[in-house]
């Protein structure tokens, strides 16, 4: 079993360490190897006067596991290592260009991307999406602290369902009849299990097969839900603001190095001082309809924002969160509550990034009278299928009580905060709809 990692090595040291070739370079009679394991990363050199086997050593391929005995020295602000021997391990013998984690690839870039969606069985090794995935593992570990320590338990929600929250059109179906298909919401197994706990979360895979590309929209996707009872739109939003701010400045807090890293001090600074709560503003949709109407743009009321409407109503507010209250029930489930003075919209909340990063983010009161809900199930034309959706109905008969729900997408919140410009470098194995599942 390994029990040294780069992470241990310290000055003045003599280390025995197995590891992997990052990159290589050599300069006459000295050969620079850049290496990693699951810890970080490190620079070491070897010479054809101290490193037994020099000729060899220089002709191994990038990716190559190895073993090397050497001397750990401090040079100006970090710690190198002086190669003295080495054992292969494991050699790197598939032709594959670019190497994943060679220095002149940027894997971020829109020419170099693609190798992450059409191969990421090698590509999952690139050390720069492999610090972005930990990033997001500290996030979700924060985000579920965060939720027990506000009382919540976690709750178990299954993928597989007959229930669908919007049009059967974006189900991902596992068979042609349409009978079952992958879970895109939890709402329908987290507010029966509200009637045991009051207040719960569960963070699963979601799946949603719209019609869209855009750089916010995977196929498969990490998806928040948490549910409490008792609660209006108003404490939602109140709650979801801290939570979303909390979880992240704790990330960083935890992240600070890679994250400074990835996206730079003063930019990832700047972006959760945006997400401090006293910096967001609140308007209504009919508002941001005006908003848009002011800007000239020609928009038909009853529909969703588009990312360009999402960015100008942040620019107005000087690049801040923005959060779009009762949004039209035309866009929304229909498990949604009306919103009593106007019952075309609902008491939803949707949180808008700035920037360009669109929503990501989500608050609801829901539906507590039986007939609400059957009224609205035939506004949605879900009376067809009425035998799927039965027991999540008749639930509203059974002391169901005032309560509400957030949705976030945690890829989504990521990509903000990383500033990235995709959400595919923040899922393993992503899909989207340009490639097929899992090469």
């Amino acid at each position: 079993m390994k029990n040294f990692y780069i992470k241990d090595i310290l000055p003045n040291q003599n280390i025995k360490l197995k590891c992997w070739i990052a990159d290589k370079r050599q300069l006459k009679n000295n050969l620079f190897l850049d290496l990693y394991d699951g810890s970080g990363e490190i620079e070491a050199l070897a010479s054809i006067n101290e490193t037994e086997n020099f000729v060899q050593l220089c002709k191994i391929n990038r990716e190559s596991c190895m073993e090397i005995t050497g001397l750990s020295k401090k040079y100006k602000d970090k710690i190198e290592i002086l190669i003295k021997n080495y054992e292969i391990i494991a050699n790197s013998t598939l032709n594959i260009f670019p190497f994943p984690n060679a220095k002149s690839f940027n894997i971020l870039s829109p020419k170099s991307s693609g190798r992450l969606l059409f191969h990421p069985t090698f590509y999952i090794r690139n050390r720069l999406i492999s610090k972005i995935l930990y990033i997001k593992a500290v996030f979700k570990r924060e985000m579920q602290n965060y939720f027990w320590n506000n009382g919540f338990i976690e709750f178990e929600a299954p993928t597989l369902t007959r229930q669908t929250l919007y049009e059967d059109s974006g189900v991902v179906w596992i068979n042609n009849k349409k009978h079952i298909g992958l879970s895109r919401c939890a709402t329908f197994h987290l507010e029966p299990a509200l009637l045991s706990f009051e207040r719960l979360f569960t963070i699963t895979n979601s799946h949603s097969d719209e019609k869209v590309k855009t750089n916010r929209h995977l196929i498969e996707y990490m998806h928040l839900k948490a549910e409490m009872t008792f609660v209006t739109l108003e404490e939602l939003v109140e709650f979801a603001k801290n939570m979303y701010y909390q979880i992240a400045f704790n990330t960083y807090e935890k992240c600070k190095k890679i994250m400074n890293e990835i996206v730079g001090e003063e930019i990832v600074k700047n972006k959760l001082e945006k997400l401090n709560p006293k910096n967001h503003k609140v308007i209504t949709y009919d508002q941001a309809v005006e908003i848009l109407k002011e800007n000239n743009i020609d928009f038909e009321y009853g529909k969703s924002l588009t990312t360009k409407q999402e960015k100008i109503l942040t620019k107005k507010f000087n690049e801040n969160f923005v959060w779009v209250k009762y949004i039209p029930y035309t866009v929304e489930g229909f498990m949604f509550k009306r919103y009593e003075k106007n019952k075309f919209l609902t008491m939803t909340a949707d949180l808008i990034a700035p920037q360009g990063f669109g929503e990501i983010l989500g608050c609801a009161e829901k539906i507590t009278d039986y007939d609400d809900v059957i009224s609205s199930m035939e506004d949605k034309n879900k009376m067809k299928d009425f035998e799927r959706y039965k027991d999540f109905a008749e639930l509203h008969k059974l002391g169901l009580p005032p309560h509400g729900g957030i949705g976030m997408g945690i890829e989504r919140a990521l990509k903000y905060l990383l500033n990235l410009d995709h959400v595919k470098y923040i899922k393993p194995f992503p899909v989207v709809k340009i490639n097929q599942i899992n090469h």
